[in-house]
């Protein structure tokens, strides 16, 4: 890459991050200004004893008369989203049904869900400004009550929305099992990381204290991207229905939330004085010693799960896995053996240059934790390079077989190219990360890309693994046709994603820019 392009590439950077702050600014006020009116629907709810009649006659005035004006009744979450689409779209969906169950769901349950809206509003609308490195330079008084007003209010909201998933079954959740599980898992980090981030600021560990911020915040903006995702689909597949769609998003969560929360470090990082390298964090070198001494254990994993991989292409994918056809439709199933059947060579090529990542990428890293960037051999560059690259084509190929796979405009496939398509578009992106850090001889982010690449390389055998152990559980049949034995396993995909972001926590990245 020459010094051109860098050049260039610098001119657009603070481009780029003001357009990133400043849309997330206005989606997560949009989102707290809804979140806020719909809080007002709830407290309705909360008065009225003839709450389920009037909403169930709204839903059949609705159907039969599908315009904008007739959504409003039923909250301005709906008619939000038909506004920016169409309302046909989403009165055929279950988000009526939906809208019908709370309205009848017991008082207890409508109070919880109605304080956790109207905090998680207020977090909403205040949250995004806390990370706009000007503002909070300019305003650093503003800047600390707002967060004294969201360290108040965010954890309270949490903790609300998991009383009630205590108190709700995972099939009463439009997005059913797999965001109960994935609510009690972001539900957790966002305490764990509120918790963590009031600690670094105690101790006066800014560079601690923005991550952990920017993973709580991440960890809050579920439900509400969850929302603009679902607008942002129909507008790109108009003729793909709303619960097809609804599996996407569900794919899409984790690493979106959390790629949200990396790139608010990174420009929260950059507009601090760079550090020359200072002393690691004491925890850091703790995990990273654990790390070094467990060598061989993530060798034989990195070999176990190429070899899993392997055999999952030699058989033809979900069609050789006798417990999957209990969990997946037979159609998605189908499709997925003609994919890989037509792919050819390419699915070795995509077994080999994974699973060789994957190791070259585990011996880059020990290097890189035992070396400085000076005594950094010409070696570990090269091996460092190849996992890179070899990384950036597994997930083209991912990307690819996604493609094939494909979405379709009803629930048979289930929108089956979605794990192949995230987890490689994730690939590639910190594949360049790596290689651009390589070249700027920027060590940290060669450190911290490297994690990254580590981490979401095994997604096809957590996903394989993870079906797996759903066949134990014995999901109810209704789980099934609903597709969360599909929808589990792809979330589980990414989820090694969250040690990745620890890492961005400790890492040297982060500590040399405070």
């Amino acid at each position: 890459m020459s010094v051109q392009t860098f050049n260039v590439i610098q001119k657009i950077s603070p481009v780029a991050k003001f357009t990133f702050l400043l849309i997330l600014f206005v989606i997560t006020c949009i989102a707290g200004i809804i979140s806020l009116l719909e809080a007002i629907h709830f407290f309705q709810f909360l008065l009225s004893d003839d709450a389920p009649q009037v909403v169930s006659q709204a839903i059949q005035q609705l159907r039969a008369n599908p315009t904008l004006e007739n959504t409003k009744i039923l909250g301005a979450e709906l008619w939000g989203l038909s506004s920016l689409s169409n309302v046909s779209h989403y009165v055929d969906s279950r988000l009526l049904e939906q809208g019908l169950y709370y309205a009848s769901m017991p008082k207890t349950n409508q109070a919880l869900l109605f304080v956790h809206v109207v905090l998680g509003g207020f977090c909403m609308l205040l949250g995004a400004l806390q990370f706009w490195p000007s503002f909070r330079k300019r305003y650093m008084t503003i800047h600390r009550k707002i967060g004294t007003v969201y360290i108040a209010t965010a954890p309270f909201s949490v903790v609300m929305a998991m009383i009630y998933l205590v108190k709700t079954a995972p099939h009463h959740l439009y997005d059913h099992l797999i965001a109960w599980i994935a609510l009690w898992i972001f539900g957790a980090f966002a305490l764990l990381s509120i918790f963590m981030a009031i600690r670094a600021i105690r101790n006066k560990k800014i560079y601690e204290h923005q991550a952990w911020m920017a993973l709580s915040f991440s960890s809050l903006l579920v439900a509400p991207l969850l929302r603009w995702d679902w607008a942002l689909l129909v507008s790109l597949f108009p003729h793909i229905d709303q619960e097809t769609l609804n599996l996407v998003t569900m794919g899409m969560m984790l690493p979106q939330t959390l790629l949200i929360g990396y790139i608010l470090v990174v420009i929260n990082r950059q507009f601090n004085r760079p550090m020359s390298q200072r002393k690691p964090e004491s925890f850091a070198l703790r995990i990273s010693n654990i790390f070094l001494v467990l060598s061989p254990l993530w060798y034989a994993v990195a070999i176990g799960s190429t070899v899993i991989v392997g055999l999952y292409f030699s058989i033809g994918g979900l069609s050789g896995l006798k417990f999957a056809h209990t969990l997946i439709p037979h159609e998605l199933i189908i499709r997925e053996e003609q994919v890989i059947s037509d792919l050819g060579f390419r699915k070795w090529l995509l077994v080999l240059t994974n699973g060789a990542a994957l190791i070259l990428g585990i011996y880059t890293l020990q290097a890189l934790l035992k070396a400085t960037a000076k005594t950094l051999s010409k070696p570990v560059h090269l091996f460092g390079k190849t996992a890179a690259i070899f990384a950036l084509i597994a997930g083209g190929l991912a990307i690819s077989v996604g493609s094939q796979i494909g979405l379709q405009p009803d629930r048979v496939l289930l929108a089956g190219g979605t794990m192949y398509i995230i987890n490689g578009a994730f690939l590639v992106l910190f594949s360049m990360i790596f290689l651009v850090a390589q070249y700027r001889q920027q060590f940290a982010i060669m450190k911290e890309s490297m994690v990254f690449l580590i981490c979401m390389l095994p997604y096809l055998s957590s996903y394989v693994l993870t079906l797996w152990v759903l066949q134990f559980i014995h999901l109810p049949t209704d789980y099934v046709i609903a597709g969360q034995g599909f929808a589990v396993p792809i979330g589980f995909s990414t989820g090694l994603l969250f040690v990745a972001f620890l890492y961005v926590v400790y890492g040297q990245a982060t500590r040399e820019h405070n």
